[in-house]
């Protein structure tokens, strides 16, 4: 279940043997369509899951109705704990971007499993802190970096989880779009769309058959440092 590598920067493993046993012991099985809701804000908190394959987004809403992406979570990545330990409702929604199959925790098992188990308590701190960590870093970028430097950033981060070098560059082999983009860095997807066409008239990038591929990855990073 465990046996393919997460692709988010700075991931965890769950590679305790313990960790392992007790997610196929305690864990229920479960499979989502491409776009299907997992969880809403404002639900009861009494799962946890962990991916075993696909990938999930969990975004948040504005008053005015607008989507934030919090994170893209892909396999091994364990995801609604917060709130569990806390004892809150829901405060994102959690959609399957992919089909999806998750193993699922209650609470109580979790909780109780906790008390008795250091390792999976240390397991589960580091998940968390390695999520901060990236939040925090997102949070950075959004508050100092111009509307091209943080589309850059993305691109940059996707060449490098998905990127496959051909004759003319590094082709991101991620399907996502400007509204998702948008979503991500907190911006419109007319703004992120205006990016790409100066990326594209500088020659830093190209798009083919709805594929992104980076020809010049220094000056896309340059803009992304300015």
């Amino acid at each position: 279940m465990l046996a393919r590598a997460q692709e988010l920067p700075g991931y965890m493993p769950a590679s305790e043997p313990l960790v392992e046993q007790f997610i196929q012991r305690e864990g229920q099985l479960r499979t989502y369509k491409r776009h299907s809701l997992i969880y809403s804000a404002g639900d009861p908190a009494t799962q946890v899951f962990l991916i075993s394959s696909g990938e999930v987004k969990l975004s948040r809403y504005t008053p005015e109705g607008r989507e934030l992406t919090l994170d893209h979570l892909s396999a091994d990545a364990i995801f609604g704990e917060t709130e569990v330990l806390l004892g809150k409702k829901r405060e994102s929604q959690a959609v399957a971007r992919t089909e999806l199959i998750v193993n699922s925790v209650d609470r109580e098992t979790l909780l109780a499993s906790l008390e008795t188990d250091p390792k999976l308590c240390l397991w589960l701190s580091q998940q968390m802190a390695v999520r901060q960590a990236r939040m925090e870093s997102r949070l950075e970028s959004l508050l100092f970096k111009s509307a091209n430097g943080k589309v850059s950033q993305v691109l940059l981060k996707l060449a490098e989880q998905h990127g496959r070098k051909n004759g003319n560059g590094i082709m991101i082999d991620y399907p996502i779009t400007h509204q998702e983009i948008g979503n991500l860095i907190a911006t419109t997807r007319e703004t992120v769309s205006y990016a790409f066409m100066e990326f594209r008239q500088l020659g830093l990038i190209s798009t083919r058959q709805r594929k992104t591929i980076v020809h010049d990855v220094e000056g896309l990073r340059q803009i992304a440092l300015a």
